[in-house]
């Protein structure tokens, strides 16, 4: 219930249910540690506290609190990964020694002798379903663990995996690499073989039936048309594992920006060519969503380099590799928030989609200010800061919408910082009157401004400004 902030405004605070709903599954963990189930929901848990934690709070604050929680979702997974492969291989052991079994019984005539004893099983087999039916005894039925289900454990293995490293800092490497060896063994081996093992297994992962009506709080089109099997989600988390390292790997100092930029190209080049069958739609606008991300972490990674500095000989190339990356993203989001594409998205992906559409115009406002910026994108930053404060608002409605609380007011303090921007932009900083609609938001614009400075979007100058504007 936690997962739809509509449900969860009636029951009391998220966060709060969610500690709560952690104490329980502690709980049964102390009663079964060894349940893989329990193991694969405690970590789901643990991510969703995570996430609500960054959502919420700036990332320098969030960032210690959030990486404990996710630590211990990583280990969980991947513990439970260990078990279900272990598991997977003894189930497929098995089967393929009753199969031979049964082709020794069939060359030795043995099914003759059990068609002459058919009248017996069947007095055996009323007597054993008399004998069961006692009080007190209980039956267990469990699925057979199959390839798919494994590769949802990958696929959380991998996400939780994602965002736990872009809360390391670089001097944290030695961590750093111990954590990323367990995604770097899921993604170079685990996926590629499980994914090999779909078509011949012996179990087939049965698919979900409609489980009737749904409480009428919850849209019914939320999940229309975007439906993805566990490869596609497994591949698409591969992908998003590798943009984590590559820019890592950057933040390091062991890449350049352009080879940095080049590597999420390819990365993502397979995957966003427009799909043959309207089947594919939904993991073709996936991976057009996690490439536009990947190019905005990549222009963020940038900014936060020691090599941004207008003395800097690198720092043109640095600026045109931004431009380039948000330019792009900007185009991706484009496309996936209009037209035929935009009908299937529920309201509250697209709310995340025009609060990053805002983002970007605002990040590149920051870059055509810079030092070394070519005259034609200094040009546009009445345009690029009137488009932010559009889509801010764009993503309020969405997010009112879909009930999401924490996405409308981020989205609605961002438009603010948007608007003075603007009217810094066109009248000077000194000229600038707060507005009645600007009271009372200061502290929610602190936050947001906080974690645009962390991103890149906007840099340190620009956002005390607007802060010193508004309160």
């Amino acid at each position: 219930m936690c997962e739809d902030d509509r449900i969860v405004a009636e029951l009391g605070n998220k966060m709060a249910l969610l500690e709560e709903t952690l104490k329980s599954h502690r709980a049964a963990m102390a009663l079964n540690a060894e349940n893989t189930d329990v193991r694969f929901n405690t970590a789901q848990v643990l991510t969703s506290l995570a996430e609500g934690i960054l959502e919420s709070e700036a990332q320098q604050t969030a960032k210690v609190p959030a990486r404990t929680l996710l630590e211990e979702a990583v280990d969980l997974f991947t513990t439970c990964l260990t078990s279900q492969q272990q598991e997977y291989d003894k189930l497929r052991t098995e089967f393929a020694e009753a199969q031979a079994d049964q082709a020794v019984q069939e060359q030795e005539g043995l099914g003759q002798q059990e068609n002459v004893g058919g009248a017996s099983k069947e007095e055996d087999m009323e007597t054993a379903s008399t004998a069961s039916s006692g009080p007190g005894e209980w039956a267990f039925v469990e699925e057979p663990l199959t390839p798919e289900s494994i590769l949802e454990t990958c696929t959380a293995q991998l996400s939780a995996l994602t965002t736990l490293l872009s809360l390391y800092d670089p001097a944290d490497l030695p961590a750093i690499e111990a954590k990323a060896q367990y995604g770097i063994k899921t993604a170079n081996s685990g996926v590629p073989t499980l994914i090999a093992l779909i078509r011949d297994s012996p179990f087939q992962k049965v698919k979900d039936e409609p489980t009737g009506p749904t409480l009428s709080i919850a849209p019914p089109s939320a999940s229309e048309g975007l439906e993805t099997t566990p490869k596609d989600d497994a591949l698409l988390a591969v992908a998003n594992f590798e943009a984590a390292l590559a820019e890592l790997a950057y933040r390091n100092g062991r890449t350049t920006s352009t080879q940095y930029a080049s590597f999420i190209e390819g990365l993502f080049a397979g995957s966003i060519q427009p799909p043959q069958s309207p089947d594919q739609n939904s993991v073709y606008l996936n991976a057009l969503s996690a490439y536009s991300d990947a190019l905005i972490d990549l222009a963020s990674a940038i900014a936060d380099s020691p090599l941004y500095d207008p003395t800097s000989p690198t720092f043109t190339t640095s600026l045109e590799t931004q431009w380039t990356a948000l330019n792009q993203a900007q185009k991706i989001l484009t496309q996936l928030s209009t037209g035929a594409n935009a009908s299937l998205f529920p309201p509250s992906r697209l709310a995340d989609t025009f609060l990053a559409r805002g983002d970007t115009e605002l990040f590149r406002f920051r870059v055509a200010l810079s030092e070394g910026a070519k005259p034609a994108w200094a040009n546009s930053t009445n345009v690029l800061v009137g488009n932010a404060g559009v889509y801010y608002r764009g993503a309020r409605t969405y997010a009112e919408k879909a009930g999401k609380e924490v996405v409308r007011r981020t989205a609605d303090a961002k438009a603010v910082v948007a608007e003075v921007l603007k009217d810094v932009e066109g009248k000077g900083a000194g000229l600038v009157v707060a507005k009645e609609g600007w009271k009372g938001k200061g502290v929610e614009i602190k936050r947001v401004l906080e974690q645009m400075v962390e991103e890149g979007i906007l840099g340190r100058a620009e956002a005390e400004g607007v802060l010193g504007l508004v309160q």
